[in-house]
Formats: C-alpha cells, sequence, structure tokens
C-alpha cells in the first residue's frame, strides 16, 4: 500500500517508475518528473490502462475512490476507458448546447449575414459589450433550449432600467439572433424573443443641437482660449472645418490621410454607409493635421487616448469639452455637421454637394456606388470655402456668403 510520504520522496529516475498500491492501482512517476495514476484491469480477457489523472492535483486517497468506481464498471463488463471518452463527449455535446456556445457562434456568423455585409467596429464594439456584461452573465451557461421568455425578457429589461432603451431592443435583437441560430441548427424549437418585439419604447430622438450662424464665431474664439488637451481642441476644429461624423474622426488612422493630397480617404468599413468617403482638406485642415502629427504621429491613429497607443478618443472627450465651453445646450459634437449644413445652404451652394460631402445616403444606386469620387474639384473648394468662413467668423468680420455672390 503506498503512502503519500512515499510518493513525495520518490524521485525521477532514466526510465518510468511503477509505484503499486493495489487492486490494480499504481502511479507512474515519468523521467520529467509527472505523477500519473493508472488503473490496470482486464476484461473480456484484454488487459487495459486506465488513465485517472495527475498528482497531487489527485491524492491518494481521490485515486483510490476514482479506482474502485473503474472497477465496479468492469465487474458489469464496462471498459473505464471508453466511460471516460463517453463522458468527455457527453459534456462536450452539453457545452456546445448553452446559451454561451451559441451566442459565440452567431457573434461570428453573423456580420458576413447582415444586409451589409459586415458590422461597423464601433456596432460590433456594441454588441460584444451588452453579450458580455448584460446577457452572458444571466444566460450564459443555461441551455439554449431551456431559456423562457420571461427569462429573456428579465435581461432586457435590466437593460432598460439603465435609461437605455436602445440598447435594450438592440439586446433583445441579439438574443432573438442567437436563438434563430439556435433554431436553425436544432438546438432550439422556439424563439423565446419574439413576444418581447415592441416591449421596449423607442426614446423619442432628438435633432443633435447645432450652432446658429451668429454663435459660430463665439465659439470658435472661446475654442481658441480652451484650457483642455491641445489634441482636444484640434479634434473640434476639425470635426467643423471636415463636417464628417464624430465617430468618424475619432477612430482616424495616420495611414487614411495623404497631406500633400490634402485628402483623408475613410475606408467603407468605418462608415455609415459602408461606402468609402474621400474628404478633402483645406489648407487650414492640413496645417491642423501636421500639428497634430508633431503631437500622436507616432502612433497608429490621429487622436489616441491619451495616455494610450492603443484606443482612440472617445466621443464623450468633444462632448466634455463643449460642455467645458459653456455651449452643451447649443451643440452637440454630431451638430457640427448641422451648422455646416445649414450655413452652406444658406449661402446658396449647390445641395448635391453638400449632401455627397456629408455622406448622406444616396437612393440612386448606380451613383451610389461612386459617391466616394463625386462633385470631388466641387467639395475641395466647398470645404476651402467653409474653412475661409469659420477663420471670418472667428474674427468677428461680417461674412459674405461667397456661395451666394458666386
Amino acid at each position: 500500500m503506498l503512502t503519500d510520504t512515499t510518493i513525495r520522496n520518490t524521485k525521477p529516475g532514466q526510465k518510468a517508475i511503477k509505484l503499486t498500491d493495489g487492486g490494480g492501482l499504481y502511479l507512474e512517476v515519468t523521467p520529467a518528473g509527472g505523477r500519473h495514476w493508472r488503473y490496470r484491469f482486464r476484461i473480456n480477457g484484454k488487459e487495459s490502462i486506465h488513465t485517472i489523472g495527475e498528482y497531487p492535483r489527485i491524492g491518494l486517497a481521490e485515486a483510490r475512490r476514482k479506482r474502485d468506481d473503474a472497477r465496479d464498471l468492469v465487474k458489469e463488463g464496462h471498459s473505464p476507458v471508453l466511460a471516460k471518452q463517453q463522458q468527455k463527449l457527453s459534456q462536450q455535446y452539453e457545452n456546445a448546447q448553452t446559451f454561451k456556445a451559441v451566442a459565440e457562434e452567431w457573434f461570428i456568423e453573423a456580420p458576413a449575414k447582415s444586409k451589409n455585409g459586415c458590422w461597423s467596429a464601433g456596432y460590433k464594439a456594441s454588441v460584444r459589450t451588452l453579450l458580455d456584461r448584460d446577457i452572458l452573465p444571466h444566460l450564459g451557461t443555461i441551455p439554449v433550449r431551456q431559456i423562457t421568455t420571461p427569462m429573456a425578457h428579465q435581461v432586457v429589461k435590466r437593460v432598460e432600467a439603465r435609461q437605455a432603451a436602445t440598447r435594450a431592443i438592440l439586446a433583445r435583437q441579439i438574443i432573438g439572433g442567437v436563438l434563430k441560430l439556435a433554431i436553425l441548427t436544432h438546438r432550439a424549437d422556439y424563439n423565446v424573443a419574439e413576444p418581447l418585439k415592441g416591449e421596449i419604447a423607442r426614446r423619442v430622438v432628438e435633432h443633435h443641437k447645432h450652432l446658429e450662424r451668429g454663435d459660430i464665431g463665439d465659439f470658435l474664439r472661446k475654442l481658441a482660449d480652451y484650457t483642455g488637451h491641445r489634441t482636444t481642441s484640434i479634434a473640434l476644429e476639425l470635426l467643423l472645418q471636415t463636417a464628417v461624423r464624430p465617430g468618424e474622426l475619432c477612430g482616424a488612422a495616420w495611414t487614411e490621410f495623404d497631406l500633400d493630397a490634402a485628402e483623408w480617404r475613410i475606408p467603407a468599413t468605418r462608415m455609415k454607409m459602408r461606402k468609402l468617403h474621400i474628404v478633402p482638406l483645406s489648407r487650414q485642415s492640413v496645417a491642423l493635421v501636421r500639428e497634430l502629427q508633431e503631437i500622436t504621429g507616432h502612433g497608429q491613429y490621429l487622436l489616441p487616448v491619451q495616455g494610450t497607443k492603443a484606443g482612440t478618443m472617445p466621443v464623450a472627450t468633444l462632448r466634455n469639452a463643449i460642455a467645458k465651453m459653456g455651449y452643451s445646450d447649443k451643440l452637440s459634437p454630431h451638430g457640427v455637421r448641422g451648422t455646416f449644413s445649414t450655413t452652406m445652404n444658406e449661402a446658396g451652394y449647390p445641395a448635391d454637394h453638400i449632401e455627397v460631402q456629408l455622406a448622406h445616403s444616396d437612393k440612386n444606386v448606380v451613383r451610389r456606388a461612386y459617391n466616394h469620387a463625386r462633385y470631388l474639384p466641387e467639395r475641395r473648394k466647398l470645404l476651402q470655402d467653409w474653412a475661409d468662413m469659420l477663420d471670418g467668423f472667428k474674427a468677428g468680420a461680417k461674412v459674405i456668403p461667397i456661395g451666394k455672390a458666386a
């Protein structure tokens, strides 16, 4: 009979050492120092070895219990080796039936099946966050066939309780998508998220606050006196001058810019409409980007999170800066686009040029395919005139509407 003392005092040799305990149980000490419990048995006249586990994770007493369980199987004519394999397969099958397992499959497959054939980085991050934070902690370990409508409803209501109606609707859509995949792969019979449609009321969308013409100059002067980080004030100036969406600016990478050509090419994967968008850069914008290059040009992103190289500036940083300047009731980061659109339309510039520059969706499919290059010379003039107008507003001059004059 073995003892723990004997086991601990046995040192590895040049060959494997077998320490016999009795009843077919022995501990094999390998030359590399491994200690493995084995059970030797004979069934139908054929000898086999059943691996019980490693010492000391499985102690002597537990190894004997497992040996006795294996002996009982042998007495009944069953091989413990096959029983262990079947148990492993059964566990793998059970693991594949959980909501988490199906959700991970869905997360990989769903983007390719979406209308645009892919998800934007922002949408993908939102889905991942909802899964990890709000859905999987409550449903992940439950077999997907056992998920009920009340269970799903409880998860969705928790998200809604945070005053996040839009995210609650997305949570319901995620759960529904996962269950649809489960049904298609014969792991569920019914999409329990279906009854939840319409249960969450979308919050009334407020129009993005944008600057009135008379406020533009004062805002720019306050921005010039901004005491926060320089990258933040540059970001706000660029947002005004280019009229891109805040997320498109905050996620910009240096590889997207050709300053010699005065162009910024935003790849389709980062655009709302999934189409390459060319932003002609005014002289003022090129100067700002070159200044920014001295600060952040050593990294991947134009506007990294302060102190890091991996993450990008959140839109909340722009929102906080606007609030710090006392303009939160008059302007939102996205509202900058409204300021540009309203001012340039009033100034008499062609609406088509403005709409293409804003990268709005074109209902004409053929034109939409080439939107990235449409009116490029005209848009270059449009943004240069806009940047010059901003300088005039900032200086307090009476700005002549160039478009109408032309």
